[in-house]
């Protein structure tokens, strides 16, 4: 059973599959349509790759690297995920608190590793960092998505519930149950059944991600759909002015109304049966044609 939730061979296949999504993102920012936070989540995803990798190297390169700097990629890789979550849905951005749970988890883990070597207090605090950012994710997904897409995205939710207990469970067997672990790679088969926990749950926000930028793009495209169908329809326009009600009852100039409803914008002239009627000195013939195209 240990030889499947081999820490290291789990981290670094997180890794590589880490790779794999980061240009699946890459590709869709340069070629689709992407909205507010979508860079965000595209920058995760790169953090999460080397944090994972470099998490598969612990004991072949240092500890600083392997353990402080490796761990403070993935915390601000999912730091990004939430500010990402923020500037898509519109909600209050809160970038100092994520730098704060960066900076406070490099300062921690360095300590904990060079001044007093405990890598039990490494994991309990990288997991309440984690288990808060994920329980705020689901949060901002469960509260202000609804708002600007008209729809609950229950798939996400569940995922970023699942991540944020998942953690906070860890903390209870790494404080009460485990002895004091000297190697995380020798470390018991909760830490690496949480390897597979936090790999399946990158694949799945990813995807989902990806889901709910497409998901603004319909409703946008639904939109505009509409907007065109209205022009479409039998628009009720007055016989003598030729202004045009809309749905709420108010009467505007036709050249207002379809420019609210399209993307047309207007060009004034008159034509030649109104430069007969209202310029009628121009069509006796004492004009060129230049000075009635300066009329016109």
């Amino acid at each position: 059973m240990h030889y499947y939730l081999d820490i290291r061979t789990l981290s670094f296949s997180s890794g590589i599959i880490s790779l794999i999504l980061c240009v699946c993102m890459l590709y869709i920012s340069r070629s689709r349509k992407t909205y507010n936070g979508f860079t965000q989540w595209t920058i995760a995803s790169i953090l999460n790759c080397f944090g994972l990798v470099l998490l598969s190297l612990r004991n072949i390169l240092p500890d600083f690297i392997t353990l402080v700097i490796a761990n403070t990629l993935i915390v601000a890789a999912n730091g990004f995920i939430a500010y990402g979550i923020e500037a898509f849905s519109g909600s209050t951005r809160r970038m100092w608190l994520f730098i704060l749970f960066a900076v406070s988890l490099f300062v921690s883990f360095s300590y904990f590793t060079y001044y007093s070597r405990n890598l039990n207090a490494c994991i309990v605090i990288i997991s309440a960092i984690l288990a808060i950012l994920y329980a705020y994710c689901g949060y901002i997904i469960h509260i202000y998505t609804p708002r600007l897409l008209n729809v609950q995205n229950m798939f996400l939710t569940v995922v970023f519930t699942i991540q944020a207990i998942w953690f906070a469970l860890r903390i209870i067997p790494t404080v009460f149950i485990e002895g004091i672990i000297v190697d995380f790679m020798k470390a018991s088969a909760v830490h690496g059944i949480t390897i597979m926990v936090f790999f399946g749950g990158n694949i799945f926000v990813t995807i989902g991600l990806i889901a709910l930028n497409f998901q603004r793009v319909e409703i946008e495209l639904l939109t505009s759909m509409d907007e065109i169908k209205t022009l479409r329809g039998i628009i009720p326009i007055c016989a003598s002015c030729k202004k045009i009600r809309d749905d709420k009852g108010i009467w505007e100039q036709i050249e207002t109304y379809i420019r609210a409803h399209s993307d047309a914008e207007f060009s004034h002239g008159i034509c030649p049966e109104c430069i007969k009627s209202l310029y009628p000195e121009y069509t006796d013939g004492k004009y060129t044609d230049d000075d009635k195209k300066a009329v016109i």
